[in-house]
C-alpha cells in the first residue's frame, strides 16, 4: 500500500473512529480527560491479576462525555443518529431507590442521578449550547440515554472482568492519578471542581477505565494479524441523491478517481480520488464492510448508508492474507470489543426502573 493511503485512512480513522465506536455501537465511553501535566496516551497499561474480585454493586465513576462533543476534524460529520434504546423494556417493580439492575447487580438510584449531573455538567460547558431551546433540551435526552447505555455497559465489563479473574492494582489507579495530577495540584483541583468531579470519582473511573482496557486487551488478544484486506475508494456526500447520481455517472463511464475530486465530501481523501488503501474487516462502519467485502476488484457499489452519510465504493483490490498495520491495529481491536460488548447486552438480565425511563421521556 502507498504511504499516502495508509496516511488518508488514519487521519480518516483519527476523526471518525470516536464517532463510530460512540454514536454508531454504543460503546462505554471514559469522560477522564488528560489531566494538566499529561495526555492519555502516556497512562501506564494496567496489571491484569487473576486475584479474583467481585464487581462493585453501585456504579460510582463518572459519567460519560456526551458524544455531542465529538467533533470530526477535515472530513464530513456524521448525520444524527439516535441512541440506542435500553436493551430491556423498563421494570415497574424496581423500588424508588434503584435504577437499574444488570444481571443482578444493582445500580442504585443516587448512583445514577450522580452520573446524570456530572455528564450535564460537563456538557453544559460546551460552546455554542442553548439549553433551554428545543435542540438544547433534545440535546439532554440524548445524553441521559447515553449515560443509562453508558452504565449497564460499564456493569456488564465488571462483571465480565470478575468472571475472567481480571483485576485492577491499586498501585496501577495510583499512577494513573498522579499522571493525570503532574506537577501542578492547584490545577488539577481546578480541573476535577470544572467537571464537577471528586478525587474519589476520579479514582473510581480510572479502576474503570483500566478495567475496560484490561477486558480488552483479554477479549481480543485471539485476533489475528494476517488476514483479509481490500483495497478501497470512496466518494462520501450528505445528500442520497448526490450519491445516487455518482453512481450513475460511474455505470455510465465516469472515472472513480475523477468523479471522487469533484464530488466526495471526505476532504480527507477527495485529492486522492477517495483512496482509503487496504482496510481490514473492523476499520470502517459494519454497513460499509458488509457491502464492501463481497465485492470483487473492479465493482462499484450501490449507494451505501452510514452514520457518516452516503457511500459509494470501488474495490481497487483484494489480498487474501496482510498484515493489519500499527496504525489500524487498535481500531480492528476496539471493533471487536465493542461486538463482545454487544453479545453481552443481548444476553443480559436488565431492568430498568420506570421512574428513569419516565424522567428520561419527560
Amino acid at each position: 500500500m502507498e504511504d499516502t493511503s495508509l496516511t488518508n485512512v488514519t487521519r480518516v480513522l483519527a476523526a471518525w473512529t470516536a464517532a463510530i465506536l460512540l454514536i454508531a455501537c454504543g460503546t462505554p465511553v471514559s469522560p477522564v480527560t488528560p489531566g494538566p501535566a499529561e495526555t492519555a496516551a502516556e497512562t501506564p497499561a494496567p496489571t491484569v491479576e487473576p486475584t479474583m474480585a467481585a464487581p462493585t454493586q453501585e456504579a460510582a465513576s463518572p459519567a460519560p462525555q456526551p458524544t455531542d462533543a465529538v467533533e470530526p476534524t477535515d472530513t464530513l460529520s456524521p448525520t444524527a443518529v439516535a441512541p440506542e434504546e435500553p436493551t430491556k423494556l423498563p421494570s415497574e417493580e424496581l423500588g424508588e431507590d434503584v435504577a437499574i439492575v444488570v444481571n443482578g447487580q444493582t445500580i442504585a438510584r443516587e448512583a445514577y442521578l450522580l452520573q446524570i449531573e456530572q455528564a450535564r455538567s460537563y456538557f453544559l460547558q460546551q460552546p455554542g449550547l442553548d439549553a433551554a431551546s428545543e435542540a438544547g433540551q433534545q440535546a439532554l435526552q440524548r445524553l441521559d440515554l447515553q449515560v443509562l447505555q453508558w452504565l449497564i455497559d460499564q456493569a456488564l465489563i465488571e462483571q465480565g472482568a470478575y468472571a475472567r479473574g481480571v483485576q485492577v492494582s491499586e498501585a496501577d489507579i495510583e499512577t494513573a492519578i498522579q499522571t493525570m495530577r503532574g506537577d501542578d495540584a492547584s490545577r488539577f483541583e481546578a480541573w476535577l471542581a470544572a467537571n464537577a468531579l471528586t478525587e474519589d470519582d476520579l479514582r473510581s473511573q480510572v479502576r474503570y477505565d483500566l478495567l475496560t482496557a484490561a477486558m480488552r486487551d483479554l477479549v481480543t488478544s485471539q485476533l489475528q494479524r494476517e488476514v483479509l484486506q481490500i483495497n478501497v475508494r470512496h466518494i462520501l456526500t450528505s445528500e442520497e441523491s448526490a450519491a445516487t447520481r455518482a453512481v450513475q455517472a460511474l455505470r455510465a463511464g465516469a472515472n472513480f478517481i475523477e468523479l471522487a475530486r469533484q464530488v466526495s465530501e471526505d476532504a480527507t481523501t477527495r485529492s486522492s480520488g477517495g483512496g482509503l488503501g487496504f482496510l481490514p474487516r473492523g476499520v470502517m462502519p459494519p454497513t460499509f464492510d458488509e457491502v464492501a467485502f463481497a465485492m470483487q476488484p473492479g465493482e462499484i457499489s450501490d449507494v451505501i448508508r452510514s452514520e457518516f452519510g452516503f457511500h459509494v465504493i470501488q474495490v481497487v483490490e483484494i489480498d487474501p492474507s496482510r498484515r493489519v498495520p500499527d496504525e489500524l491495529w487498535p481500531v480492528v481491536q476496539e471493533r471487536a470489543f465493542v461486538t463482545w460488548l454487544e453479545e453481552q447486552r443481548a444476553q443480559a438480565d436488565i431492568q430498568i426502573a420506570a421512574w428513569v425511563t419516565e424522567a428520561q421521556e419527560g
